[in-house]
């Protein structure tokens, strides 16, 4: 069959390039158009082109591009690593992709090193290439532009080289979630990541790096979701309140802050009373209350049975009934096949959208090794169709399949991993974030396919990024299965424990460290866990307090504000090293202050691209861009604070 090829169909379009060129694609059918539809910004229709700072358009039918032996450029971040070298409407039809073809011989002759094969995941495998030790950060491309070909140079940061046993053990991993946390921390919203379906990820993977300098971030997130977030029905609430008690339950399971406990007791409370028949639930979550017509839902479903049972073992036992009931209905398909859409027969694909990770993940808490297994091995066994593709988008599959393909054993992660570490490269921003890519092809804004690419970075990255650290066992998400803050601790850590619930850390890690050694099951390990947050909760206390002294000073008082409330539950209310904040906070002008505060960054940090440069991005959203701009011009007027000189910086700087 004749193969079609973007040279093909923009031939005529290479000669004069010129934006208003976009009218001869848009004769084309309309599955193969880059374009996209009326209200569709155009970047919903492309796939992010790795770390260069780019998107391209690939040829392909759904999710296979087998067929493609080209990339279409339809858009350069300025000041990216592309910017200069790429621009719109240049075609890159080669790369170099050592050791099939040798960068020392590559350049010799270009034309024989056109793409022969994929060409999205050749030009993947080329960036894992180039930011390797050997590769120097040096991409070489393939670029024709007016019908020329060229040779091209693109400079990337040397990330290294993948681990024989990626992502364990593998210092490019590290640095990737070490970029992501980074990116997450410095576009967090002042009050925290709130509640949801990507957002309790970005909080988790703060918490899952170990770091005590993001621990401040990871508190104030979890009050937001917690003291300062009131459960209601508004909907598809199921999606939300799965995620976001898992997020509580993994917080309270690793820094045993009981401030969150009553919220996750009524999460478990309302996903106790709202459960379907057959132990599972749908979009929504009622009490006594079957959806008609519409039923079980199990992408929802499956994450909210994982946090009751982390709620479970947190010592909240309110949903013992829909734990039996879920155990029997998800466990039924364990031997026969992966977890379906809802109460159907069992699903052929093996990652099933990352209902079969999410099982996994559970029955793995619960000790039901034999279903875990099950689960965990459908995940190791997927092919790149399976692991890409998902209903309303790959975000699911993305985040939760890694995870429970972690259980299957590290040689099995191993080999998984290693079938696609080169195609998570081309998801990775320069910036260290993640995009959700779309379907090779797909029109995006349809139903589901363009939710996540739409969403930006901040719905993604965090659950993207977690998977590298599957197997750290750093939260149950990541293969623990046990907590010092369970509610069956063994007894001989009670005294360290008490020690730390007195808020007398250096006490408890004292306590802790004398018990590594013990003979006792189970007290060594959970001993080396209370005393790693004990000490942690020190150098964060005094990380926070310095923090909080330049928010101070700067005039930030509403980052001070929630940095208050999240400290307090390391330090005593009523602590001298806290008057100062308190005082400030209680001032007279504090009140204005705070709210030019919240309407700066609900202006700026409000949208899911991130901190000011999301505001730049959402610039030619019209709605998004007058709210945000009315909300900026308000506070510009206070040129005498913080905030209203930050306004008026950045409405100069972006017209």
């Amino acid at each position: 069959m004749h193969r079609l090829t973007l040279s093909t169909l923009l031939a005529a379009l290479l000669l004069v390039p010129s934006y208003g060129q976009e009218k001869d694609l848009a004769k084309l059918p309309e599955y193969l158009t880059p374009l996209p539809y009326a209200g569709i910004r155009n970047w919903h229709v492309t796939q992010n082109l790795g770390p260069i700072g780019a998107r391209g358009w690939v040829y392909g039918h759904g999710k296979d591009t087998n067929e493609s032996r080209e990339i279409l450029v339809k858009s350069v971040e300025t000041g990216s690593p592309a910017d200069g070298i790429l621009q719109p409407y240049d075609v890159i039809v080669g790369a170099a992709i050592p050791p099939e073809t040798p960068a020392f011989t590559w350049a010799v002759a270009p034309m024989e090193r056109l793409f022969d094969t994929d060409a999205r995941l050749s030009f993947a495998r080329a960036i894992t290439w180039a930011e390797s030790d050997a590769g120097k950060g040096q991409l070489k491309l393939l670029r024709s532009r007016n019908g020329k070909i060229k040779t091209v140079t693109i400079t990337l940061p040397v990330m290294g080289t993948y681990s024989n046993t990626v992502p364990l053990d593998c210092s490019k991993s590290q640095k990737i979630v070490e970029n992501a946390a980074e990116f997450l921390a410095k576009h967090m919203p002042a009050d925290g990541y709130p509640p949801g379906i990507g957002r309790p990820h970005d909080a988790g993977l703060l918490l899952a790096t170990h770091d005590p300098k993001y621990l401040d971030h990871v508190r104030r997130s979890a009050m937001r979701m917690s003291l300062l977030h009131t459960i209601t029905d508004a909907g598809h609430e199921t999606w939300r309140w799965g995620n976001t008690n898992t997020f509580l339950c993994e917080y309270y399971l690793a820094t045993g802050d009981e401030r969150v406990l009553p919220t996750i007791r009524e999460y478990a409370q309302v996903l106790q009373d709202g459960q379907c028949n057959p132990g599972t639930w749908g979009h929504r979550s009622v009490p006594d209350y079957v959806p008609p017509g519409y039923g079980s839902v199990n992408s929802t479903g499956v994450i909210c049975f994982f946090s009751i049972v982390l709620a479970n073992q947190c010592g909240i036992d309110v949903a013992n009934e829909a734990i039996a009931n879920s155990i029997r209905f998800y466990g039924s398909y364990a031997g026969r096949g992966s977890i379906p859409y809802g109460d159907h027969p069992p699903h052929y694909a093996t990652t099933a959208n990352g209902k079969n990770g999410v099982a996994a993940l559970a029955f793995h808490i619960l000790g039901a090794d034999p279903a875990a297994q099950w689960f965990a091995r459908l995940c190791a066994s997927s092919n790149l169709i399976n692991f890409e593709g998902g209903h309303s988008g790959n975000y699911f599959n993305q985040t939760w399949s890694p995870l429970g393909a972690s259980l299957s054993g590290s040689e099995n992660y191993t080999k998984f991993w290693q079938r696609f570490h080169s195609y998570r490269d081309l998801a990775r921003r320069r910036d260290g974030s993640f995009m959700t890519q779309p379907m090779p092809n797909k029109r995006e804004g349809d139903l589901g396919s363009g939710n996540y690419v739409k969403s930006g970075p901040m719905w993604n990255t965090g659950g993207f990024a977690l998977s590298y650290l599957a197997g750290s066992e750093r939260l149950a998400m990541l293969g623990r299965r046990d907590s010092v803050f369970a509610a069956n601790a063994p007894a001989a850590l009670k005294p360290a424990l008490d020690l730390f619930r007195d808020k007398d850390f250096n006490g408890a890690a004292k306590a802790a460290a004398e018990l590594k050694n013990s003979p006792l099951p189970r007290v060594p390990k959970l001993a080396a866990q209370l005393e790693s947050i004990s000490l942690s909760n020190l150098t964060s206390i005094d990380l926070t307090l310095a923090d909080m002294e330049a928010n101070l000073q700067s005039g930030d008082l509403y980052t001070l504000k929630y940095q208050l409330l999240g400290i307090e539950g390391l330090i005593d209310p009523a602590d001298e090293r806290l008057k100062g904040f308190k005082a400030a906070l209680e001032a007279p002008t504090a009140e204005e202050t705070l709210a030019l505060g919240k309407m700066y960054h609900d202006a700026t940090k409000g949208s899911s691209w991130g901190g000011e440069k999301g505001f730049n991005f959402v610039a030619d959203d019209i709605e998004h861009q007058s709210r945000a701009r009315s909300w900026l011009g308000q506070v510009a007027k206070k040129t005498n604070t913080l905030y209203g000189k930050s306004a008026a910086a950045l409405l100069e700087s972006v017209p």
